[in-house]
């Protein structure tokens, strides 16, 4: 929703148009998951590329954009999170747009039609994407045949239920509680009469798109970079998120009545080491499939997704896991500019990315030690230590590569050499 507001009436259209741009791309921007320096950034350049002075800011979920001569004010709340066709096509756009190459009239309804477009991928091949993510994490937490069998299965209502159009407004925020709810219910009673091991981490899995990891690693972005606002604002709902989704997982333990023996951690021996070799390709693929991300792009977030877990996997064995997970995924985010900035048709560099920042994350740490804590389960509630350093580590990697990616990106050399210059 956008609103404009006034106070002269005097002021040209391209200025009318040019407000209305800034806050499509912050708001094209903030759907994509850009952390707010990144979007404050873009826009910047963007209003320097057209020659206007136009003040922004940007909050996790709205933007307000003025144009302080004009005395016009434009606002817009954040839509939710854009699919990777989406986001592939709108940082085509915003690249355009920095080179002031597209008429802003026309850059306004490129950005519409963008919203508005509809998934290039029918339902039921999402479905089998959200279940295939769900069988690649099943690979790589080891879990059982019996167990992975389980969480494939108990995965297709829920994405039946996440791709159903009509889920809006409060009930679409409801979703994570009630579908963990509903998930843990069935896993926790499976395990009751069927003995499948570790069923709090199971119960994780059908769910685990919905688990705030990315928004988590996001919101320390932006608070060591010093947008506290939008870094608090966007921490406090990811934890909120959390918790309730871990109250909706323990409110089923509790109701089934699990003994502590069941909730034991047992996944380490369950399957042999040789799944997860194809754990990555397969939730790379899935990732891909539900979240329509264009053909043009399978080749790179396969290679990077594999390529990702295997860094994080050798390095588990030199340092710290969680440091491993730092290390891989501001490798990976390297890789991702990298790969922008030479390959043909400059690849989208969080559709490509994205992916592995999903499988390293480690959001389902977090929330099975939420989950332990409710249940005063110690082995499980001793993840949250790893889980919060994991989350760190990746944040500040990210923003390590964010700053060294100008300098082997060439067409970013001249705009990181004036900075440099301008800083002295």
């Amino acid at each position: 929703m956008t609103s404009d507001h006034t106070a002269e009436h005097g002021d040209s259209p391209d200025t009318a148009e040019m407000l209305t741009l800034i806050v499509e791309v912050g708001n094209a921007l903030n759907r994509s998951s850009y952390p707010v320096p990144r979007i404050t950034q873009v826009i910047h350049d963007i209003c320097t590329a057209y020659g206007h002075d136009i003040a922004t800011q940007v909050f996790a979920n709205y933007i307000i954009a003025l144009d302080e001569s004009a005395g016009r004010v434009r606002m817009a709340n954040t839509g939710s999170m854009y699919r990777f066709d989406q986001i592939a096509e709108a940082e085509a756009l915003v690249h355009r747009l920095r080179e002031a190459g597209v008429p802003i009239s026309q850059a306004i309804d490129e950005f519409g039609a963008i919203a508005d477009s509809r998934p290039p991928v029918n339902p039921l091949v999402r479905g089998v994407g959200y279940a295939l993510m769900a069988l690649g994490f099943a690979f790589c937490f080891r879990m059982s045949a019996a167990a992975t069998v389980a969480a494939v299965l108990v995965s297709i209502p829920a994405a039946t239920i996440l791709l159903w159009s009509n889920v809006k407004g409060a009930l679409a925020a409801l979703m994570p509680v009630l579908l963990t709810f509903l998930s843990a219910l069935v896993i926790t009673l499976w395990a009751v009469h069927g003995g499948l091991p570790d069923p709090v981490r199971l119960a994780v899995i059908p769910v685990v798109t919905l688990i705030p990891g990315a928004a988590l690693a996001t919101a320390l972005i932006e608070i060591t970079a010093g947008d506290m606002i939008a870094g608090t604002t966007r921490l406090a709902y990811s934890l909120v998120v959390l918790l309730s989704m871990a109250f909706g997982l323990a409110l089923a333990i509790d109701i089934v009545g699990l003994t502590s023996a069941d909730l034991q951690d047992l996944t380490s021996s369950q399957a042999p080491s040789w799944v997860l070799w194809p754990a990555a390709p397969i939730f790379g693929l899935g990732t891909m499939l539900y979240f329509c991300t264009p053909r043009r792009l399978w080749l790179w977030v396969l290679a990077l997704t594999v390529g990702t877990f295997w860094l994080n996997h050798f390095l588990v064995n030199a340092i710290s896991s969680a440091f491993a997970g730092g290390v891989a995924i501001g490798t990976a985010l390297l890789v991702a500019w990298t790969i922008n900035a030479y390959a043909k048709g400059r690849p989208s560099v969080l559709a490509v990315f994205l992916p592995s920042f999903w499988l390293i994350v480690p959001g389902s740490m977090g929330f099975v030690a939420v989950s332990g804590a409710i249940t005063a389960d110690h082995q499980l509630d001793s993840l949250g230590t790893n889980a919060a350093l994991s989350v760190l580590s990746i944040a500040i990697s990210m923003m390590i590569a964010s700053v060294i990616a100008p300098f082997i990106t060439r067409q970013h050399w001249p705009t990181t050499w004036k900075l440099l210059l301008n800083t002295r």
